[in-house]
């Protein structure tokens, strides 16, 4: 590109000189003496001539920039990529959510670059609402690849705000609330995205008409200026009322174009051994949101993980991939809870201890799915993009055909 462009200013260069030297006698036979002297005293047949070629070289040796609208084909990496995708073949929504830090065989960016056709939204974890109102970077920030790779593919970036859950003045104070609403703005329209997604957790109950009014400021900035308000959101049953309480559905559902039910951590790394996101607990909270939610923005919050607990101490995370390299490392069996429609395992680690594992993958996502489309509601909203396995997609497109 920058090599047409240098060519391109170069021939205008070229051009600009040429009509110069041929203005120059073109002014010269306009003169009394130099007509007389040519026998052409008006100079017109000399003009005609002089203006003839001048033309001829503005048409041929100057450019126009090259267009700036998007072709029907994305090139990149050697690559021509069809713009036509999957997205065309369903009426469901799908959001990824995107982080920077990488693990292993779980890169979000890899996973975005590869599942494209399926996604319609992406919502990068890059900034929190600090006590002031201002915005901090999180793991890295804004990240232009990341930009890019969606705009060339019509998906939507609605970036990932969270909360510093040390102080919740934000809340509950008018002018820090306004401050962080407009910091929120600003970052929107800086890097032209599409919308937002607002992911405050751990939110005391006390907090709750704090929150709504929040996201109700919020709301009315958004829509002036045609950009998408998603929010994500504890599920009310068999959640604590320390998590949940301060999330008010029936007031929320009109102000938000789309609320993440975050259906997933049901059973959590601090907590007992158990399903991640057992079938029926899910169902239950999606009836329990379309009492106070319209089911056409509600997106089913889906998980990609699993834990692996320990018999003492914390568990930690896994990938659905990771979940199988232990598995086929330790020689264990998958087992299928029927009840729960989940999988899960134990194994044995080198130092004797008994490890139990629980993973969502993609046996237990079209149960999930399922519900999506029984109870119509809007899409999913993954949790989150690379944890996943190929057979995961594919479950996507089945399902959502």
């Amino acid at each position: 590109m920058q090599s047409v462009l240098f060519l391109t200013k170069k021939k205008k260069i070229i051009a600009v000189i040429l009509v110069i030297f041929l203005l120059i006698p073109n002014i010269l036979i306009s003169l009394p003496v130099v007509a007389a002297a040519t026998g052409n005293e008006d100079g017109s047949w000399l003009k005609g001539i002089l203006l003839i070629v001048i033309s001829f070289i503005i048409n041929n040796f100057t450019t126009q920039e090259p267009s700036t609208e998007k072709p029907d084909i994305i090139i990149e990496e050697d690559r021509l990529i069809n713009t036509s995708d999957n997205r065309e073949n369903r009426d469901k929504e799908v959001l990824g959510f995107y982080v920077n830090w990488l693990t292993p065989d779980a890169s979000s960016y890899t996973s975005l670059k590869e599942n494209w056709e399926n996604i319609d939204m992406v919502s990068p974890f890059w900034y929190t609402v600090e006590p002031d109102g201002s915005l901090k970077t999180r793991y890295g920030g804004y990240q232009y690849e990341v930009d890019s790779v969606a705009n060339n593919r019509d998906i939507q970036m609605l970036p990932l705000i969270n909360n510093n859950q040390q102080n919740n003045m934000i809340l509950v104070d008018p002018e820090t609330r306004t401050r962080a609403v407009n910091n929120i703005v600003d970052l929107l329209d800086k890097h032209n995205f599409n919308g937002v997604n607002i992911d405050f957790e751990y939110l005391p109950p006390w907090t709750r008409n704090g929150y709504t009014s929040f996201i109700k400021e919020l709301s009315e900035k958004l829509r002036n200026k045609d950009m998408l308000l998603t929010i994500s959101v504890f599920p009310k049953i068999e959640v604590p009322l320390e998590l949940q309480g301060a999330y008010d559905y029936a007031a929320l559902g009109p102000l938000v174009d789309r609320i993440v039910i975050m259906t997933y951590d049901r059973h959590w790394s601090s907590g007992a051994a158990g399903p991640i996101a057992p079938i029926d607990w899910v169902e239950r909270n999606i009836i329990y949101a379309l009492e106070y939610i319209e089911a056409d923005k509600i997106l089913l919050g889906i998980a990609n993980y699993g834990y692996d607990w320990p018999e003492k101490g914390i568990a930690r995370d896994i990938s659905i991939k990771e979940a199988y390299r232990i598995a086929n490392k330790r020689n264990a069996t998958i087992e299928w809870h029927s009840k729960f429609q989940s999988p899960y395992f134990y194994y044995w680690d080198d130092n004797g201890e008994k490890h139990e594992v629980w993973f969502e993958n993609e046996k237990a996502l079209p149960f999930k799915l399922d519900l999506v489309n029984k109870h119509n509601l809007r899409g999913i909203a993954i949790w989150r993009l690379g944890n996943e396995n190929k057979e995961f997609w594919e479950s996507i497109e089945d399902k959502f055909k």
